[in-house]
């Protein structure tokens, strides 16, 4: 009966034993889950920083272009009315001159 007993309590403190080893090994696997979540957390942090300076970087670019475009545009614009102005400058000029000495309009 002794020896049965003693036995048991070996068995006992084997089983122990591996429950320890097993709680261990688990703390273990948390630990190393924890740190691996961690590393992919800044890693798709750093990439989504990556995407927000792409897209920034080509929204600037693309609004960097259409502000030429406009600004073109605008030059164009005004270039024309100017030529515009020029062609009537004469005829404004006349039509000054004329009402300032009373001569009759056409």
């Amino acid at each position: 009966m002794e020896r049965v007993l003693e036995e048991l309590k070996k068995i006992e403190e084997e089983a122990e034993k591996i429950r320890s080893e097993a709680s261990e090994k688990a703390e273990e696997i948390i630990r190393l889950a924890r740190q691996e979540a961690e590393k992919l957390i800044l890693d798709a942090e750093r990439k989504a920083k990556e995407v927000v300076n792409e897209l920034a970087g080509g929204f600037k670019a693309s609004m960097k272009r259409r502000h030429e475009e406009i600004m073109r545009k605008c030059d164009s614009e005004i270039d024309r009315l100017k030529k515009n102005a020029e062609k009537k400058k004469d005829l404004a000029v006349n039509l000054v001159f004329k009402v300032l000495i009373g001569e009759e309009q056409d």
